[in-house]
């Protein structure tokens, strides 16, 4: 991958990681400029300002209120030239899975060296996806079972539950009504063969969702 006009921003919300990753990939020399961002607000504002240049994002998938899918399909439609880096520490078959389902261009591990993020950026220049070898490893090994049978919309009202956010709270959050959360709570629980929402969110929990 040659110099390009391209942005980086990397989104992560443990700011020592951040300010070290963004200084790597300064090293780099590739893109015009290199962000961190920590905040969803500045990061859509970011993305609407700049909504016709080249922007790879580094997006971490635990972060404080959420997880890093949540905000894909929302600023996806924010710049279609965005390309999506998944980081991550996880070695959870469920979460790998999770994750590989939003098709993001790049899924690297936290651990990934200079060589990787290198190999990373220079894979989806060329139109493909890149999934660093610890990932790979974890896919190679991982059957259906592991699969996540929750929709987005599904995992996103889970968030809201896990805050301890009420039926009502929930679905002035989502612009559903109350009655619409109570479906999506119960086709929840049957998917995952749980009866109560205190099961729902262990299961969760359980697989790194929330």
């Amino acid at each position: 991958m040659e110099k390009t006009n391209a942005i980086a921003i990397v989104f992560d919300d443990h700011l020592l990681f951040a300010d070290s990753f963004s200084a790597l990939i300064e090293r780099l020399e590739l893109f015009s400029d290199v962000h961190t961002l920590n905040d969803k607000r500045e990061l859509t504002q970011f993305l609407i300002k700049h909504s016709k240049t080249p922007i790879y994002l580094f997006l971490d998938y635990y972060l404080k209120n959420e997880n890093g899918l949540m905000l894909i399909n929302e600023i996806k439609r924010l710049n279609r030239q965005l390309k999506i880096i998944i980081m991550s520490s996880t070695i959870n078959p469920a979460v790998v899975t999770n994750i590989l389902d939003y098709k993001p261009q790049g899924f690297i591990s936290k651990s990934s060296g200079f060589d990787a993020i290198l190999q990373c950026l220079t894979t989806i220049a060329h139109g493909h996806q890149y999934i660093c070898p610890v990932i790979s490893k974890i896919v190679d090994h991982t059957d259906n079972t592991t699969k996540i049978p929750l929709t987005v919309r599904e995992l996103e009202i889970l968030q809201h539950f896990a805050q301890g956010l009420s039926i009502a709270q929930t679905a002035e959050k989502t612009y559903l009504s109350k009655h619409t959360i109570v479906a999506h709570r119960r086709n929840m629980m049957a998917k995952v063969n749980v009866n109560s929402i205190t099961e729902l969110l262990l299961y969760a929990r359980e697989r790194e969702l929330i």
